[in-house]
């Protein structure tokens, strides 16, 4: 069995290891195997989980890195939701697939700093009872308007840094 270390590292070192991984394949020692020419590893339990991600998440995934090649940086939560990190590595959303739709919540304070005001509905203290407010939208299935445009906010979202 594999003995496993924690290694902190800084948010530009965090954004280059982003930029060298492949979308629904890496994860952080992945992509540093690749690097130090090490051989691969066998899949992580989060790799399992990663392998399972709902396609209508995969697809907005992939729209917004489509043009840059810069990908949304998610974390699995075992509820079956994902947290949507900035590239400074600071959590300001989450992603929830429904049966008919997938659900974007955004907390309230980085979507009024991109200037996004239109939002389908306001949850006061809806994070985790912290007292921060968080905004949402919707995607239903299908839609491809309602794909871009939520595309197109989460390119502006992971580039704050608040």
């Amino acid at each position: 069995m594999v003995t496993s270390r924690v290694v902190r590292i800084d948010e530009e070192v965090w954004a280059e290891l982003q930029s060298r991984a492949v979308p629904l394949e890496d994860n952080p020692n992945s992509v540093l195997r690749k690097i130090l020419g090490l051989p691969g590893s066998e899949p992580s339990t989060n790799d399992l989980r990663r392998d399972k991600m709902d396609i209508r998440i995969s697809k907005l995934i992939n729209m917004v890195g489509e043009s840059d090649g810069r990908y949304l940086s998610l974390r699995a939560n075992r509820s079956g939701y994902y947290g949507i990190s900035s590239d400074g590595g600071k959590v300001f959303g989450y992603l929830y697939p429904q049966r008919r739709r997938l659900k974007v919540e955004i907390r309230k304070d980085w979507a009024e700093r991109a200037s996004l005001h239109d939002w389908e509905q306001e949850l006061r203290n809806g994070w985790h009872n912290t007292g921060i407010s968080s905004v949402y939208w919707f995607i239903p299935n299908e839609n491809e308007d309602a794909y871009n445009r939520i595309a197109s906010l989460m390119k502006v979202m992971r580039r704050l840094n608040i």
